[in-house]
């Protein structure tokens, strides 16, 4: 999953000092104005928004050349807009690699990989010199596409070299990649904690959602969240995505609102430990939107695309639905 609402970070250079702001992943209405959608947003208290970049759509030949410079056209907007930046650097999306073609060939721990990765992830924080960070995520929900442990032990090692390149880079900024809450709960989870000794906060995905994608009650997140920060063992919890559908098998607009009220009221109450959450979306994604990703993941589970089509605060024609408006009037 993509972008979100997120509680973010300020960092102190000596121990950090950590805030809780509010944030909207910015996914687009039928309206074709993304200003108008921006405002909205800001509408709700937002203040930042996420930007994921895939390796290979913008390094084809070995330098920078994408067919839409995402991060130029960010740094050109959202400061004017006084909204920060979450930023992903799908190395690893999901179920998918996404480093360039001729990198796949390499195991990830390979110099070759690293030195690449740090030409590109130079290109693209010299472009957002005037973008405020959030947190920097190397590989978005890496434990759908890590299958062995010797998959595991690679990934580790590039994430430990990249994760210094970006710090380097951009002095301050929480680095980590993100895994999902059933992939820290089931059997890579230990693979995923040896990883994250290299991370400066554990980047954790949640939906409420069962095996077969239907929704569990929203009440039960302040267990979760207990869970987490325990797991973390004296780290920071970044609450890199969550959500929860409108639609969906067994949900409604009603469970809805009341996970995100149920939400908002945990994370207040554990804003030194969970200092960044994200919510995912802004709108519901459109039929052909939802196309793209069923073929993108591989899941045809009917459960799975109403869950899907159905996580946005609003419609995609624009309508708000009780989470939102619940949002705009705190």
């Amino acid at each position: 999953m993509k972008p979100i609402l997120v509680l973010a970070a300020l960092l102190a250079f000596a121990a950090p000092a950590w805030a809780q702001t509010l944030g909207i992943s910015i996914t687009e209405s039928n309206s074709g104005d993304y200003d108008l959608d921006v405002n909205q947003a800001l509408s709700a208290g937002a203040s930042a928004t996420s930007l994921t970049l895939f390796w290979d759509e913008a390094d084809k030949s070995g330098s920078y050349a994408p067919d839409i410079d995402w991060p130029t056209i960010a740094n050109s907007y959202y400061p004017s807009k006084n909204l920060n930046l979450v930023l992903s650097l799908a190395v690893i999306d999901t179920v998918n690699e996404r480093r360039p073609e001729a990198l796949r060939g390499y195991a990830f721990d390979d110099p070759r990989v690293l030195a690449r990765f740090e030409s590109y992830v130079s290109a693209v924080l010299t472009r957002l010199e005037d973008t405020d960070l959030v947190a920097i995520s190397i590989g978005n929900e890496v434990d759908g596409y890590l299958a062995t442990p010797e998959d595991w032990a690679e990934f580790a090692g590039f994430f430990a070299g990249a994760a210094e390149i970006v710090r380097q880079l951009r002095p301050g900024v929480p680095v980590g990649f993100t895994a999902t809450w059933d992939g820290f709960r089931g059997a890579n989870g230990p693979h995923i904690l040896r990883a994250n000794q290299a991370s400066d906060a554990l980047f954790i995905n949640y939906y409420p959602l069962d095996s077969g994608f239907r929704v569990l009650p929203p009440a039960d997140i302040s267990n979760q969240l207990d869970a987490m920060v325990a797991l973390a063992a004296g780290k920071p919890v970044f609450l890199t995505e969550t959500g929860y559908p409108s639609g969906g098998c067994g949900s409604s607009e009603a469970k809805q609102l009341a996970y995100f009220q149920e939400l908002v009221a945990a994370l207040e109450a554990r804003e030194g430990d969970i200092p960044l959450a994200m919510l995912v979306w802004l709108h519901d994604i459109t039929p052909g939107a939802l196309d793209h990703y069923r073929r993108y993941y591989g899941v045809p589970n009917p459960c799975f695309l109403s869950y899907l089509g159905t996580l946005g605060l609003r419609t995609t024609d624009g309508q708000n639905k009780p989470a939102f408006e619940w949002l705009v009037s705190r």
